[in-house]
């Protein structure tokens, strides 16, 4: 056996570390490497990789459940969130007087930004049921909802061949990205605006086996 078969594939290996949330990572890599060595081939190794991955993932699912009803909540807000509501709140709090580019900022972002607010509900009582409630982790989800919602606004420009003009209306375009990825892009962002807004106690976790 030379040097490089006697060693698992660097590949497995980092994913191994750095992506699976389990107890004992250290001794589970030991006992993997050294059935390895003792002669497992690297796909049992690869496999061994997925399966303790597909637990982690499992686990962290069941663990954040709370992510989810409010990601479906926002998704679906901001499907249907109605077009006409910037304005009448730009004349009311006079916010098209502020300087370029921040009065179009906050023209654009204003209706995204109060119809993802009641949305937090979904999240706040999940965290209560789940017994990790803060105030402070609603306000940081909704900003960093906000941020992401805003990138993905203003990152389309970057990308014109994914916008079609509207026949008989020059001034507006759709994107040409089917609504199934557009959808479950909008999943992500909550998704992930949840994640990082809130930052969930880790629990004790059974280890995974072999």
């Amino acid at each position: 056996m030379t040097a490089n078969e006697s060693h698992p594939p660097r590949l497995a290996l980092w994913w191994l570390r750095h992506m699976c949330s389990v107890e004992h990572l250290e001794a589970l890599t030991g006992d993997l490497i050294e059935r390895f060595r003792e002669g497992e081939t690297r796909s049992w190794f690869w496999r061994q990789v997925w399966v303790a991955f597909a637990k982690s993932v499992l686990r962290e699912t069941r663990r954040r459940w709370a992510f989810f009803p409010y990601a479906a909540a926002g998704t679906l807000a901001m499907l249907h969130m109605p077009e006409s509501l910037p304005i009448p709140l730009s004349k009311g709090l006079h916010w098209s007087d502020l300087p370029w580019p921040i009065s179009q900022a906050v023209f654009e972002l204003s209706t995204p930004a109060l119809v993802t607010l009641p949305m937090l509900s979904m999240l706040a009582a999940g965290l209560l049921i789940g017994r990790s409630f803060r105030w402070t982790y609603l306000f940081r989800t909704w900003i960093i909802s906000l941020a992401l919602i805003a990138i993905n606004h203003y990152s389309v420009d970057l990308f014109p061949r994914l916008l079609r003009p509207i026949p008989g209306d020059p001034f507006h375009k759709v994107l040409i990205v089917p609504e199934v990825l557009q959808v479950l892009f909008l999943v992500c962002i909550f998704l992930v605006a949840a994640g990082l807004g809130c930052p969930m106690k880790k629990r004790t976790a059974r280890p995974i086996g072999l």
